[in-house]
């Protein structure tokens, strides 16, 4: 019993390696059906539930019609659920709670000011990457708060100098503020 156990968490990790290979290659519905596969295998996983998350954004990112969206956002809403009840302090979980609410119109449920909080908590877990700063600071941007979006930034491009989302905000947000 205890080696079927062992050997699920191993084909899981796999999964979700491989998944995560997909996801960064940009192939979002590849990793979306190995994310689904994994939380097939373990439902209980606040992580695959929240990579497949995860993929379902990227797939609403990437849908050409309003038709398409509206079918992806109540899968993203449910694993995004999920995770967050199975574990609430997983830092990938908040952060794609977090991206849910920034990205979402306001008269849909979206609450910028809801999403800094969560992306301030994945920071303070340790989740420090320049991606994740310039999202706060679009929470920022969309909040007027924009010595606060400045610093974020800022955060970004200590991480990644060259990351052409951060450099260009912050080039605009300093326009708008002379």
């Amino acid at each position: 019993m205890e080696f079927e156990r062992q050997e699920r968490e191993r084909e899981v990790r796999e999964l979700l390696d491989r998944g995560y290979d997909l996801f960064k290659n940009g192939d979002y519905e590849q990793a979306r059906a190995v994310y689904a596969k994994a939380v097939e295998l373990a439902p209980r996983s606040a992580e695959a539930h929240a990579w497949l998350a995860a993929a379902y954004g990227r797939l609403i990112d990437e849908a050409w019609n309003l038709k398409d969206k509206i079918k992806l956002l109540p899968l993203l809403e449910e694993e995004i659920a999920t995770a967050l009840d199975i574990d609430p302090a997983l830092p990938l979980a908040r952060r794609m709670y977090g991206a849910k609410l920034l990205n979402t119109p306001d008269m849909l449920g979206g609450d910028p000011a809801a999403a800094a909080v969560e992306f301030r908590y994945c920071i303070e877990k340790g989740m420090d990457d320049a991606d994740i700063w310039v999202f706060l600071a679009e929470c920022y941007l969309k909040s007027d708060e924009p010595e606060q979006a400045i610093t974020a930034l800022r955060e970004a491009l200590a991480r990644e100098p060259q990351h052409e989302q951060a450099l260009r905000w912050l080039e605009e947000t300093r326009k708008t503020q002379e």
